[in-house]
């Protein structure tokens, strides 16, 4: 009996041990890992020292910062790269960001931004800049220009409209009888689909779908009326068949004699 007591107050010893040991090695850890975060933080190793901002002309760069939440003095490690980037994406302007961290004391951001390639006048009556692919992009200013072709009228909340008006544009682009800085308006409406306006008061309809045959259509029209010496003012192509056209003919003097 003796023995087996013994034994078994041997295996609890080890056991209590063991436990006690475990439970210091977890606290050793814990402190190992705070002393070394405290350091982290207050060393001058890994602060933040710098941060760099290229590729921004039409954001300010207080504006970056702010969302970033990034600021000099703060560590480097303890931030994730893709929620500041996340939180940077939010300005509309913004295309693609990427944040690079140059260890020990250095961030850098770059940005990509959009370009605006015409005007929208939205559901406020605002003046707004719109992108290639229809995005919304800010407040119209002096400083980047109003010189665009605008879009208007109660169907600009249409997607659909949206991407066949900016395929108008981008067909002007390349057309030598009616380019990009001839269109004034590019009018969308649920019901009667697009019509464009022009800087010398042309007027021309297209509705919906077909949008390069419908164009190509308006190029031969313009062609062949510029080859009579003709001046076309309103031209309808919303028909896939036919093509509707309103001349402006000159006028005609003659002179007459006076009798006696």
């Amino acid at each position: 009996m003796n023995e087996e007591n013994l034994q078994e107050n041997i295996e609890e010893s080890k056991s209590s041990y063991l436990k006690y040991l475990k439970i210091i090695s977890v606290f050793l850890i814990i402190a190992i890992l705070g002393v070394g975060a405290y350091f982290t933080i207050h060393l001058e190793m890994f602060t933040v020292q710098e941060i760099a901002i290229r590729g921004s002309t039409k954001i300010g760069k207080k504006e970056i910062l702010k969302r970033s939440g990034l600021r000099p003095g703060e560590s480097s490690i303890f931030f994730f790269e893709y929620f500041v980037e996340q939180n940077i994406s939010k300005n509309p302007w913004v295309k693609s960001v990427s944040v690079i961290k140059e260890f020990p004391k250095k961030i850098l951001i770059n940005i990509e931004e959009e370009q605006a390639y015409c005007l929208m006048v939205n559901e406020d009556g605002d003046l707004i800049y719109l992108s290639k692919e229809g995005k919304r992009l800010g407040p119209s200013n002096f400083e980047l220009g109003l010189d665009f072709p605008v879009l208007i009228g109660e169907g600009i909340n249409e997607p659909d409209l949206i991407s066949e008006a900016i395929q108008l544009l981008e067909l002007s682009t390349e057309s030598k009888v009616l380019s990009w800085n001839q269109i004034s308006e590019v009018h969308l409406d649920s019901i009667y689909g697009i019509s464009l306006f022009t800087v010398d008061k042309k007027r021309i309809e297209f509705d919906t779908k077909n949008i390069v045959g419908k164009w190509r259509k308006v190029e031969k029209i313009i062609t062949h009326a510029e080859m009579l010496g003709i001046d076309e003012k309103y031209i309808n192509v919303s028909s896939d068949s036919m093509g509707v056209v309103n001349f402006d003919l000159p006028v005609m003097k003659t002179d007459v004699e006076e009798d006696g």
